[in-house]
């Protein structure tokens, strides 16, 4: 079964520049509303990693203390059958003018495909009691300087 994907933006990132989502002419109506929400969940594509290799790539050792290897459906990592990224950020505000929305942060490269934009919905985006395995915990503030 094959699947087509069309972007729906690109990641607009530029050094000492807040980042913007700059959204398609044809796709901008679809973020009526979107101001109404603190937060998005924003699917993006690793293009920059997109190669024969990452996506045969199955296992990996994940970037943290102490992890063991792990199977890409343990982890985070970029490569993968299918190199969908997923992101949830902060919307700053929104730039009508340039049909752009503005985030607090993304660990996507500058002209990077944004696939899909949601909104975050704490009653049913949230799990308070996950788990994680140990070398998961704490994540955060060990890569927060």
């Amino acid at each position: 079964m094959t699947f087509t994907i069309s972007p729906v933006g690109i990641v607009d990132k530029k050094e000492g520049q807040p980042i913007r989502l700059r959204i398609n002419p044809e796709h901008w109506p679809g973020t009526l509303h979107v101001d109404k929400f603190s937060h998005l969940h924003i699917i993006w594509w690793a293009t920059g990693l997109d190669t024969p290799e990452n996506r045969k790539n199955l296992q990996g050792v994940p970037p943290c203390e102490e992890a063991p290897l792990s199977g890409v459906f343990a982890s985070r990592s970029p490569t993968r059958p299918n190199l969908l990224c997923l992101t949830i950020s902060e919307l700053i505000a929104i730039d009508e003018d340039e049909m752009a929305l503005v985030i607090d942060h993304m660990d996507a490269h500058d002209e990077t495909p944004i696939i899909d934009i949601k909104p975050y919905l704490p009653s049913s985006d949230r799990v308070d009691d996950a788990k994680v395995p140990p070398w998961f915990q704490n994540l955060k503030q060990r890569y927060t300087v």
